[in-house]
């Protein structure tokens, strides 16, 4: 017969009991729905350039735009590397969720604005963390469906856009 304690471990080990484990994100953390900037918006977009378009993100070719050929912008993820983080001081938001400096967070990826996607004790949140320096690694994705009807995945590039009309304030 297992000791309490032994059992105890194993469960802290597995993540099922709240600890250090439970409060970090997986990685990498999958951000479902994500568009990583202000006014960025899913609609009609227009290819700047040729395009390689993948069945999933990191996946395999399925078939090649052209440049000018128009697609909807159906959705979006980003694939990102959790880059863990101390609040050193307080921001400027106004969020339902409060998290006091000297609290730990992940940065998860950018929304724009200085705004940040976070995990704060297991809950993803939308905060200023007042953070300067390089964000965690990530990748942004987008499903996208081409006049044909074929849907598929493009890498995306918020400093080199593929596309035009990705940014709604432009």
């Amino acid at each position: 017969m297992r000791s309490l304690a032994g059992i105890v471990l194993i469960l802290i080990a597995t993540g099922i009991v709240q600890g250090k484990q439970a409060d970090s994100p997986p990685s990498p953390y999958i951000s479902e729905g994500a568009c990583p900037f202000e006014c960025c918006t899913y609609r009609e977009w227009i290819a700047n350039r040729d395009l390689a378009v993948m069945d999933k993100p990191n996946g395999r070719p399925i078939g090649q735009l052209r440049k000018h050929e128009h697609v909807s912008g159906i959705t979006g993820e980003i694939v990102t590397h959790p880059l863990r983080f101390q609040i050193k001081r307080k921001g400027p938001d106004k969020e339902a969720v409060s998290v006091p400096v000297g609290s730990t967070i992940y940065l998860l990826h950018p929304e724009g604005e200085g705004f940040w996607l976070v995990w704060f004790r297991g809950k993803v949140i939308r905060m200023d963390p007042q953070y300067i320096g390089p964000g965690p690694r990530y990748q942004w994705w987008a499903r996208i469906k081409g006049r044909s009807g074929q849907v598929g995945w493009v890498r995306m590039n918020v400093n080199d856009l593929p596309f035009e009309q990705v940014d709604g304030c432009a």
